[in-house]
């Protein structure tokens, strides 16, 4: 009878040894996913981080846009109230121009 029970425990403790073994090496792999994912999180905050700033950078880009909408918008309206001014300042001195001659040469067929 002991040497059934000698052949169980030498089972049992192969057994323990295999288990051992497995803890083993699932303690290596626990540390190694452990790390994956703590890489991995790091990444994932880096990417938001890259990901909000670009926000604030195409909000800011969206601003400018719309600023200078605006002023282009009053820029042209300027230009066109100066080519109205322009263009009616030109046909004054036309017309002063007219009446220069028209004096002019009065005083010549005055002489």
């Amino acid at each position: 009878k002991k040497v059934g029970f000698e052949k169980v425990i030498q089972l049992i403790d192969e057994m323990v040894a295999s288990l051992k073994t497995e803890q083993a090496d699932d303690g290596t792999k626990k540390e190694y996913c452990v790390t994956s994912l703590d890489t991995s999180d790091d990444k994932k905050k880096e990417l938001e981080r890259k990901v909000s700033d670009l926000e604030a950078a195409i909000a800011s880009a969206e601003e400018s846009i719309a600023t200078l909408k605006e002023e282009i918008a009053s820029l042209e309206g300027g230009i066109a109230a100066l080519d109205k001014s322009v263009a009616e300042a030109t046909e004054n001195r036309k017309a002063e121009n007219i009446e220069f001659k028209e004096l002019m040469a009065s005083n010549t067929a005055a002489k």
